[in-house]
């Protein structure tokens, strides 16, 4: 499992990034938007889905959530990466998120 805010290093690319909240509909689906734009303006195309916690999968690899609900996504997907965020319409932690899988 690992903790984007306890990683020092870049993140891996992943094949797909999913955005998760509590319920899987307002605050991931309005985030999962932010984040896909700015990836795309970066030029990744990784798809970003939204999700509710609990519907993730064991194997999901990649996790995009509130830090509130970080611990949750960890026990669902143990071996993914989960960044923690402090805002979902925080564009500062997008662009970390961005940054770190340029690099």
């Amino acid at each position: 499992m690992k903790d984007r805010s306890a990683v020092t290093s870049s993140i891996a690319r992943p094949d797909r990034i999913f955005f998760a909240c509590d319920a899987g509909m307002g605050s991931s689906a309005m985030g999962a938007a932010a984040l896909s734009k700015k990836l795309k303006a970066a030029g990744l195309s990784i798809p970003v889905e939204h999700s509710a916690i609990n519907d993730l999968s064991r194997e999901t690899a990649f996790v995009v959530t509130h830090e509130s609900l970080a611990q949750r996504a960890r026990t669902q997907c143990p071996n993914a990466t989960i960044c923690p965020i402090t805002n979902f319409m925080g564009g500062a932690e997008y662009d970390a998120i961005v940054s770190d899988l340029l690099n």
